[in-house]
């Protein structure tokens, strides 16, 4: 579980250095720079080999950082399109989606991985 600590500390340092999004072009910049980072560390994140007995757990953990690339979509589209209802719930269904994934990483026992 440390080498999967280690991609989240690597995702998180890379993130940290953007400053957080005002505005709908503010939110479409933000997604365009640190979704393909997301995208690129649960990569290397599947490509790990879980410890034993820990296989469904990593499924479901990585499951639910796969709905948080959805999500994430999801926002962009609507900001692109300037909707603030759409906005609005594809906001709340990225935070939704973070928690599940933190929850599931925790479960694992993961430190870094789990905070958001």
């Amino acid at each position: 579980m440390r080498r999967a600590d280690a991609v989240c500390r690597a995702y998180d340092a890379k993130v940290q250095l953007l400053t957080r999004p005002k505005g709908y072009d503010g939110i479409v910049s933000y997604v365009d720079r640190t979704l393909p980072l997301y995208v690129a560390a649960l990569d290397k994140l599947k490509a790990l080999s879980p410890a034993a007995g820990d296989d469904a757990a990593v499924k479901a953990w990585l499951r639910a950082d796969a709905r948080v690339v959805t999500e994430v979509r999801r926002l962009r589209d609507a900001a692109m399109k300037k909707d603030p209802a759409a906005t609005n719930d594809a906001s709340t269904a990225v935070q939704a989606a973070s928690l599940a994934s933190r929850r599931a990483a925790s479960a694992l026992g993961l430190q870094v991985c789990s905070q958001p």
